[in-house]
Order: structure tokens, then C-alpha cells, then sequence
């Protein structure tokens, strides 16, 4: 969310310079617009040959501070007000995007709770109701109920993970010994079952494959990988292709798929939270969050992930794990 509100470190450009003189530069400077000022008086008495009195002394003083006081102020006094200024509004802005931060993630927080009481118990009656349910067009509009609720949760899931993550927590991560290929195999069944036109292709290694990791977060991890894959897949035909590489010191997760794919640039944004590749031409549902929490799922395993993509070719996904 951070990305989405002003910049906090604003940048300053060359008409807008920060003025920062140090004591010692303030006084050398100081002292040399004093001595000068002084000679040019003291050159302009001798010319003129003005007598050596009190008044002389009085006019001397009186004209090295009309000359003095100005240059010492338009040179350093006034930059340096302007720049205590400056600094003074900036803490205020500061103050005030905190605050609004903190607002934000208040409403966040108390939005999704608020949310997953009611989402909870929809999707509850509606799977009792679809498990004994006569009538195929009532089964039909329970199931889209059932898919929109489901949908909801995960966005309400989402918002709540990213609002921890803003605070500084990290995602809890319980690793025990799971066999990675029965995970992936699960997950890809779950999809094959929702989506039963996609060719979702599966290339596994001679199992088990026995690993630690927290099985519901890689879990969550694969979800977001293929629920991508799938939406932005051009049509039923393109192929999903997942697969495992059992390697020496790690094993890779790669899913591809042919759909869209992203140009350069929205490469370089992938991981910014509620980004979308092509939010103008797809109607592509969610909130663009689900990349940024791939991203820290992986890191909080101490693994990497890598995403290859070109526009009208696909994309591939690989997420490495250590052994």
C-alpha cells in the first residue's frame, strides 16, 4: 500500500536546493564579506581624504552595516529561514501521511474482520444447501454464490496478510516435513476440478519428495501461480504446464502457461502491491496483491523466485526451494 501513497522522501531538484552552511563556512564567509566590505570603505576615506575623526568613524560603521547587513542576509540568513521552513512543513506532511497510513490500515484491519464473519457463514449454507440440493438450476445458482463467496475471502485474506506486512510482522511460517509432490499434485487437482476446460499439464520426478516447508503457505503460493496462469490465459486451449526439478541443493516449482504475458516494465512492477498487468484491457478480477505475498511466502523459506515473460508469448514462474 505504500506505493500507492505520496513519495515521503521527497527529492529535491536543482531549483530547490536545501541551503546547509556549517558553522565554520558561516563564519569564514562572514568574516571575509566584513573585511572586504571594510577595505572598500577604509579605500573610498583615503581617496577622498576625508579627516580622521568621530564622525568619519560613524559614517564608516554606519555604511560597512548597510552593506554587510543585507549581504549576510540575502546570502545566508534568508536561504536558511526558507530551509527551516521548508523542513518544518515537511515533518508536518510527514505527520500527516502517518497518520493517514494509520487510518488505512485501521480501516483495513476492522473492514476484513467485519467481512469474514458474514462470508463465513454464507459459504457454510451454501455448501449444505449444494449437498442437498434436487433441482440443477438451484445447484447451478448456488455454486456461482459459493465461487463469489470464495472469491471474497481470498480478497479479505489478502488485505489482512499485506496489513501485517505493512506493520513489520512477518508472515508466520510453520515448516514441517511434507512430501512437495503430493502438495503440488493437490493444488493442481483443485484447479482441474474448477476448471475442467483448462489443460492444466502436470511433470512430476519419482516421489516422495520429502521437504521442510510450511505446506499451507507453499500451498497458497501455488494457488496464486495457477489462479494467474488461468485468468490470464488467452483461452481454453493455451496449455498450464507445472512441474518440479529435483535438484542438488534445491528444487524448483515452475508453472508457464501461453496467455498474455507482461512487457518489461510491468515485470518491474509485478511484485508492488495492488499492481495489475493491463488493468485498462483485461477484465481481470482482483486486487493485485497476490505476487507481493508469493514474493515473501518464498523469501520467509529462504528461497528465490524468478519470473520470465514476454506480451503475447506467456509467462513463467520459478520458485526455488532450499533442501
Amino acid at each position: 500500500m505504500q506505493e500507492n501513497l505520496p513519495d515521503r522522501q521527497h527529492p529535491v531538484n536543482g531549483s530547490d536546493t536545501i541551503f546547509k552552511p556549517g558553522p565554520a563556512g558561516l563564519f569564514v564567509a562572514s568574516v571575509a564579506i566584513i573585511f572586504v566590505a571594510e577595505a572598500l570603505l577604509m579605500l573610498v576615506i583615503y581617496f577622498l581624504d576625508l579627516p580622521n575623526n568621530f564622525f568619519v568613524g560613524f559614517v564608516d560603521a554606519a555604511l560597512l552595516s548597510l552593506f554587510v547587513v543585507p549581504t549576510l542576509y540575502f546570502m545566508f540568513f534568508k536561504p536558511m529561514r526558507e530551509t527551516i521552513l521548508r523542513l518544518d512543513n515537511s515533518e508536518r506532511i510527514q505527520e500527516q501521511l502517518e497518520e493517514i497510513d494509520q487510518l488505512k490500515s485501521d480501516f483495513i484491519s476492522i473492514a476484513s474482520h467485519e467481512m469474514y464473519t458474514p462470508i463465513t457463514a454464507i459459504m457454510g449454507y451454501t455448501e449444505i444447501l449444494l449437498d442437498n440440493v434436487n433441482s440443477d438450476q438451484r445447484k447451478e445458482y448456488l455454486e456461482v454464490i459459493h465461487s463469489k463467496t470464495q472469491t471474497l475471502k481470498r480478497i479479505i485474506d489478502d488485505l489482512g496478510i499485506v496489513n501485517r506486512l505493512e506493520a513489520g510482522e512477518n508472515l508466520k511460517i510453520i515448516s514441517t516435513e511434507h512430501d512437495l509432490l503430493k502438495t503440488v499434485n493437490n493444488v493442481c487437482n483443485v484447479y482441474r476440478f474448477r476448471f475442467p476446460d483448462i489443460n492444466i499439464q502436470l511433470d512430476l520426478p519419482e516421489g516422495p519428495l520429502v521437504l521442510l516447508y510450511d505446506e499451507i503457505r507453499i500451498s497458497q503460493v501455488l494457488d496464486n501461480l495457477l489462479s494467474n496462469a488461468v485468468k490470464y490465459s488467452n483461452d481454453i486451449h493455451d496449455v498450464i504446464g507445472v512441474s518440479v526439478v529435483n535438484q542438488e541443493t534445491q528444487v524448483l516449482i515452475r508453472v508457464r502457461d501461453e496467455g498474455i504475458g507482461m512487457t518489461t516494465d510491468e515485470l518491474r512492477q509485478i511484485y508492488d502491491k495492488f499492481f495489475r498487468a493491463q488493468p485498462g484491457e483485461s477484465e481481470v478480477g482482483g486486487l493485485g496483491l497476490g505476487m507481493a505475498i508469493v514474493k515473501n511466502i518464498v523469501e520467509s523459506h529462504n528461497g528465490t523466485i524468478d519470473i520470465v515473460s514476454q506480451r503475447k508469448v506467456g509467462t513463467t514462474v520459478t520458485v526455488a526451494l532450499p533442501k
